[in-house]
């Protein structure tokens, strides 16, 4: 930077171009909103300005602009960076020539090097009317192994700052886990993965199912399987059971445990496997030794002795369970699971989704009379592939796979302590692909659904989701060029909401090769 220039400096912002820099006259006007595939702002006195995070390999064009208090834009630069080396690349800076363009109009202000209306709009202009506008995009980590990666499904909760994200990755040649964690904070910055090597792992017991999350409190807690190893072979656990790992907001890793015994089997299903409850934080499991699901009480990095974990055997018509999920909210506890269903007759009748709520007054504990019973019975079931789940106050809504094509998205809702469902709909994506899955987030009130459609991940904004939710708009990733989308399949995608903002992120498969890109995350706006 020129010195002359960097005095008048308020903001400096970086975006990241896979197609090369952009010219120098479209620069002088700001970073362009098109063709970044990330993009980072911060205050020229910043101590520690943010990270952009990890990107793929290949060569970029690197953009900065200097910003004056009132947003105009006074320097700009751009340098080529091959991701595939290392070292420091320096982008230099040259004054803008004649008037400095991007200023703010009358009664604007100028924040994170964007400019938001004056007074109390500033802090609701982006994503007004939940928009759904995009504020950022970019692709997750390396793969751990090259050609031989199985991914979990990702799971995903939001931050004071931010939100936080979390996979597991599998070598299936060596045998070797690992979990990464990485924090994006609100205007879409990644910082750099937190990878950290998970013990007990085999190569003749493959890690294949969900990774768990929740974050209260200004902490979190993470959740994976642990399969036993046969025999004890390569060094790995005898005993079955799962990791708890204590994490803050940073995604730093800050305790762990596991908890196990012989022939516990433990998988975690592709949503909400984890929950911050009135009863407590609870982790819901299925052993697949015995096809049974249960939900513990977590206490700390370790499952609560006491109570003792309470079977789903008791939702109805779900005599065996395949997957099971919690969701909690102020008012209470949901209790979601997908089974095998059985007629008044009890002839089978496919794969089911079974719902019961308990109020915050009775409690987990109350529920299973405080000797490890059953969930109360009080369900209501119906017929679902797969499911997810999400709450907020004395709402729940449930997703599953629609009834045809032409609505392939169901929705049930249910309140706190009904054993019927509120409310019921159903609808489609523009695209009318196939649905892989589709996860659920609730906000104030405002649902969010992020569904994987053939090649391509769709987000659906609704608001009156604590009474009869009421479609608000769909944004389909592939129109936006920004978001590095990859080679979509099995159905590996997660969302978490905030006040102001809704995050996505995604896997692109569970098995990927060389060619493939572990996956990615998008933010988007959402203000009433």
């Amino acid at each position: 930077m020129p010195s002359a220039v960097a005095k008048q400096a308020a903001w400096y912002e970086i975006g990241v171009f896979p197609g090369g820099c952009p010219s120098t006259a479209l620069l002088a006007g700001g970073l362009p909103s098109d063709g970044a595939s990330g993009r980072l702002a911060f205050a020229a006195g910043a101590a520690t300005p943010p990270a952009l995070g990890s990107l793929a390999r290949q060569s970029y064009g690197i953009a900065a602009t200097a910003r004056a208090a009132d947003c105009s834009v006074i320097a700009t630069g751009c340098a080529a960076l091959d991701v595939t080396g290392g070292g420091t690349l320096p982008v230099a800076l040259t004054a803008v020539p004649g008037t400095a363009k991007g200023a703010c109009e009358a009664g604007g202000v100028c924040e994170d090097a964007r400019c938001l209306a004056g007074g109390d709009a500033a802090a609701t202009l982006l994503g007004a009317g939940c928009s759904l506008e995009l504020v950022g995009a970019g692709p997750l980590g390396d793969a751990l192994a090259p050609d031989s990666t199985l991914l979990s499904a990702p799971a995903i909760a939001a931050t004071p700052s931010g939100f936080l994200l979390a996979y597991r990755e599998f070598d299936s040649s060596a045998g070797t886990a690992r979990l990464t964690t990485i924090s994006v904070d609100a205007n879409a910055g990644a910082a750099a993965p937190v990878q950290t090597l998970l013990p007990g792992s085999c190569s003749g017991s493959p890690q294949t199912d969900a990774t768990g999350l929740v974050f209260s409190g200004g902490a979190g807690t993470i959740a994976v399987s642990r399969p036993a190893c046969p025999g004890g072979g390569d060094g790995g656990a005898t005993a079955g059971g799962v990791d708890l790992l204590a994490i803050d907001g940073a995604g730093t890793i800050t305790g762990s445990a596991f908890s196990g015994q012989s022939g516990l089997d433990i998988s975690l299903a592709q949503a909400h496997a984890l929950a911050s409850t009135p009863a407590g934080t609870l982790l819901a499991y299925t052993n697949e030794s015995t096809a049974a699901s249960f939900a513990a009480t977590v206490n700390g990095v370790g499952l609560a002795a006491s109570p003792p974990p309470i079977a789903f055997a008791g939702l109805s018509g779900l005599p065996t369970t395949a997957a099971a999920m919690v969701v909690g909210t102020t008012y209470g506890t949901a209790f979601v699971a997908l089974g095998t269903g059985t007629d008044d007759g009890g002839a089978t009748s496919g794969v089911t989704a079974s719902v019961t709520t308990t109020a915050a007054d009775g409690g987990v504990a109350a529920d299973a009379g405080g000797d490890g019973g059953s969930i109360s019975a009080r369900a209501s079931s119906f017929a679902a592939e797969w499911a997810s789940a999400g709450g907020v106050g004395s709402r729940v809504l449930v997703a599953s796979n629609g009834a045809s094509s032409t609505q392939s998205i169901q929705w049930t809702a249910f309140d706190i302590g009904a054993s019927a469902p509120a409310a019921t709909g159903s609808f489609a994506p523009k695209s009318q692909g196939g649905v892989s899955f589709v996860d659920v987030a609730l906000e104030q009130d405002h649902a969010f659904f992020a569904a994987e459609v053939d090649q391509d991940i769709s987000l659906f904004a609704f608001n009156k989701a604590s009474t009869s939710p009421v479609f608000l708009r769909e944004v389909a990733f592939s129109s936006q060029p920004t978001i590095p989308i990859g080679a979509l399949r099995d159905g590996l995608v997660a969302v978490a909401a905030s006040e102001s903002r809704v995050a996505v992120v995604w896997l692109t498969g569970k098995t990927i090769g060389s060619s493939d890109q572990v996956g990615g995350y998008a933010l988007f706006a959402c203000a009433p």
